[in-house]
């Protein structure tokens, strides 16, 4: 059925788009340090970025926009780099000539890895459910959620970053412990897609379980659609179906440590034991489950035993309660033996009591996977019929991308092989996808303006030249992401205004493909509403620990933690005061500001969100409680001072500027209208809050 479905997907682009060409796909050939063009006006630039996006303005004829404000640029740079606005003391105090070293500080920030964590985690398609019919909490997707948050903070490089997430559990553990549970927890990457738990053919849920590490692996690192494979030869790409089933043997011989299950999914129940002893402390828990199973035995037996003997006195017509001091022989040795017994099940019942106290304290556990212990080469299916198996394929990625792949051992599932293969320096696709996904989430745009899609439908780049040195410079460099973004955000095209004053420019290039100036981005769910917190003073910067689904469903047994049964009500709230991105995430049912401002939906994988301007978000903000009460706070903290001094001090904190005359002649009306008290303060807060200049980067 779904290799039907997944078919049929495919059939409308057929008839709707026009077929690409036969000319090479220009993300497979190999990338290499560019020359540095010749520009104009050399004094303009400040980077190699400058210089190719410069070069191709002049070709066009075009003019690059002035400089942005220095508050503006300020408030640009902490959105993008942090996701928070900054604090009114750095407003206040902020020269140009401080830029550079503010964006080091921002780099350092353990709000760096919250921030660009969540753009990561679009990618993972992270989510703390299994959606499909029987929706089941992952009580454990919150350690890889961390995990992330963990290595975009340290700088992990690249390259080790997609290795870990493939295979951590097979690459040399780390000498630190912590390190040594990352490399596990990573793995999760692998484990926090969609599962249908409720599916009873076992060979057709392991193949979607592999269909959905196929897409999430290929489209993560490579922007490239390969599941479309599963059932016939792409239709645009160079990807046969062959390669699809090599991949699929390779995740059909990992075995998945979800700590989930149902009545019919049983296999993924284990989970990863983490710490420096955890496999031994979960050895020594699952001893001691053994022993109290044993000793349960034993001591059924012997009250089995005594439950007869008083049976057997019970219908001689004796009360074995009350002893009485004449009975029968047999009866009174019956009587005697029953006493025993009663010893013997009270002896019992102490040592089962003594030893359930003794039981050793278990390890913390993770999601995770590891290699299956009989690895398999899955067979191409007819059409992707599962009752169709056709002949296997060997083990092994896609043909098309000019990389060899180590061989894989027949006791290997191949992940470690994989991760190297998509990690290689030599792989034209990696670098070039996560450098332009940096891209887009700094400039609001890619390069290439379809992140998960390099292929023959995708888009292409629109400065190819400045995309490949990149790239290469990337990988020179050591894959570092915080280094990338430190040069983009340094350099000249980052700091222009956003300014569409230009007619010609706009006429020419009204999209700006062409960068000649700044995007105006809206904030997504997760800033707006960490700026909203920050702003009303109840901000928790402290990671999250746990998540409340892992809270909800410590009392449930593991069958019964499913999203919208009886024991497990879909009723989770927002009213945290952490950071965004550690808000549950439930498949099929967003929060409702998550929903409503466009966050990822959580089972695909998202390179690029949605940017929308709808009734219903102005809505939300005017009724939300927590909008209404970070608004009272935001009022308490500006209080005490005089009428103008306070409006000055709302606007420059939310909007990072100074009010112009004419906007403190408005909000002086407003609250002169509105009451010069408590409540008129925070429904002029509550106002601001709601402003477009409040949710929108300049």
């Amino acid at each position: 059925m779904i290799a039907r479905l997944t078919a049929w997907i495919c059939l409308p682009v057929l008839a709707t788009a026009a077929l690409p060409s036969a000319e090479p796909l220009w993300s497979l050939q190999p990338f290499a340090l560019q020359p540095v063009p010749v520009v104009k006006q050399p004094d303009w630039t400040r980077s190699r970025v400058d210089h190719f996006i410069l070069a191709r303005l002049e070709r066009e004829q075009l003019t690059p926009n002035g400089d942005a404000e220095p508050l503006t640029l300020l408030r640009r740079v902490y959105f993008d780099l942090i996701g928070l606005p900054p604090p009114l003391e750095e407003i206040e105090g902020f020269e140009m000539s401080k830029f550079a070293a503010v964006v080091d500080q921002l780099l350092a920030s353990p709000e760096f890895g919250a921030r660009w964590g969540r753009h990561w985690l679009d990618v993972a398609r992270y989510a703390e459910t299994s959606g499909n019919t029987r929706n089941m909490a992952y009580v454990l997707a919150w350690r890889y959620r961390n995990y992330v948050v963990r290595a975009l903070n340290r700088d992990t490089p690249f390259d080790e970053f997609i290795r870990e997430q493939i295979a951590g559990d097979l690459l040399p553990a780390a000498s630190d412990p912590v390190r040594r549970d990352d490399q596990l927890l990573a793995t999760g990457f692998l484990n926090v897609g969609v599962k249908s738990l409720g599916e009873q053919d076992k060979d057709l849920y392991d193949m979607n379980v592999a269909d959905d590490q196929i897409d999430a692996t290929c489209h993560a690192f490579l922007a490239l659609s390969a599941n479309c494979a599963r059932c016939h030869d792409h239709k645009f790409d160079p990807i046969p179906t062959a390669d699809y089933h090599a991949l699929a043997g390779i995740f059909r011989s990992t075995q998945n440590l979800s700590g989930v299950q149902t009545n019919n999914v049983l296999k993924e129940a284990e989970a990863m034991p983490l710490g420096k002893d955890g496999m031994q402390r979960l050895t020594a828990v699952k001893q001691h489950e053994k022993d109290i199973a044993d000793m349960q035995k034993d001591y059924v037996e012997v009250a089995k035993k005594r439950s007869t003997v008083r049976e057997e006195l019970i219908k001689a017509g004796i009360d074995p309660a009350k002893k009485p001091a004449a009975m029968p022989k047999e009866m009174a040795e019956k009587m005697a033996t029953l006493g025993v017994l009663e010893q013997d099940v009270a002896a019992w019942q102490k040592k089962l009591a003594e030893k359930q106290k003794s039981a050793p304290m278990p390890p913390p556990l993770g999601m995770s996977v590891r290699d299956g212990e009989t690895p398999i080469d899955c067979p191409v299916f007819d059409k992707g019929e599962i009752k169709k198996p056709l002949a296997p394929v060997k083990r092994g990625a896609l043909s098309a991308i000019p990389v060899k792949l180590a061989p894989i051992g027949p006791k290997e599932s191949g992940r470690r092989q994989l991760a190297d293969w998509i990690a290689s320096p030599q792989n034209p696709l990696t670098a070039r996808v996560i450098v332009n996904r940096v891209w887009l989430h700094v400039f609001g745009r890619g390069l290439v303006d379809s992140p998960d899609d390099f292929g023959k439908m995708g888009m292409k780049p629109s400065h190819p030249e400045l995309l490949d040195d990149l790239a290469a410079r990337f990988v020179k460099e050591g894959w570092s992401i915080k280094g990338l973004i430190r040069e983009l955000v340094l350099s000249r095209t980052y700091q222009m205004s956003s300014s569409t004053r230009s007619d010609a420019a706009l006429a020419q290039d009204p999209s700006n493909l062409l960068l000649w100036r700044a995007n105006r981005k809206r904030l997504e769910a997760e800033p707006l509403r960490d700026a909203m917190l920050h702003l009303g003073g109840t901000l928790d910067l402290t990671p999250r620990e746990g998540s409340p689904i892992a809270d909800k469903a410590q009392a449930i047994t593991p069958q019964g933690r499913e999203v919208g049964r009886k024991h497990f009500l879909n009723d989770l709230r927002d009213d945290t005061t952490h950071r965004s991105i550690y808000l549950p995430i439930v498949r099929g049912a967003q929060l409702p500001m998550m929903q409503c401002f466009n966050a990822a939906d959580p089972g695909l994988v998202i390179g690029g969100r949605s940017a929308s301007i709808t009734p219903v978000q102005s809505l939300l903000l005017m009724n939300s409680d927590l909008v209404m009460k970070q608004a009272e706070g935001f009022a308490k903290r500006v209080a005490g001072q005089s009428l103008e001094d306070r409006i000055e001090r709302i606007w420059k904190m939310a909007c990072c500027r100074e009010p112009t005359e004419r906007e403190i002649q408005t909000l002086r009306g407003f609250i002169m209208a509105s009451g010069d008290n408590t409540e008129g303060w925070r429904q002029l807060c509550h106002a601001v809050m709601q402003s477009g200049e409040f949710q929108t980067v300049y």
